[in-house]
């Protein structure tokens, strides 16, 4: 027959804060790779293979003292909808100023006929690039090979 004990209120506190402690100092979270290559997580580490404790880099995730009150998460939501707002305009006007197909192969044909004749090459500066037929010759094989894939 089991014999009841009367504890202290004391006592019953220390008894439990201990198992309230134990019980956060057992949390841990392990990672490990399968022989697959695949990362796992878990609280146990596996029977087999060698695991790593990562509770002590896991401690503080997901606490924001920032986003304490509602006004506040409402806020960090309302400004993060504004960065997207504003992604997406500056997205729409890059595309606006970003030439068609149509009109980069139109740019291209034309580029193809002047450089299919005598030609002379400038470089950025203004100055006449040296090249030799062999060269011309590649450049236009390229950009028709090119015309042919892109443009048809």
């Amino acid at each position: 027959m089991a014999k009841m004990v009367n504890l202290p209120f004391t006592h019953c506190l220390c008894v439990l804060f201990f198992l309230l402690w134990s019980s956060q100092t057992l949390s841990e979270v392990y990672r490990w790779t399968d022989q697959n290559g695949r990362t796992h997580f878990g609280d146990r580490p596996p029977e087999q293979g060698v695991a790593k404790d990562i509770s002590d880099t896991l401690d503080k995730i997901n606490i924001s003292s920032d986003y304490s009150t509602p006004e506040m998460m409402l806020r960090h939501a309302q400004d993060r909808d504004a960065e997207r707002q504003k992604r997406l305009e500056l997205w729409q006007e890059k595309q606006k100023n970003t030439p068609t197909q149509s009109e980069r192969c139109s740019k291209a044909r034309k580029q193809l006929e002047i450089i299919k004749g005598p030609v002379v090459f400038i470089d950025d500066n203004g100055k006449d690039l040296k090249i030799s037929e062999a060269t011309r010759k590649q450049r236009v094989n390229d950009l028709e090979k090119l015309i042919q894939k892109h443009c048809q």
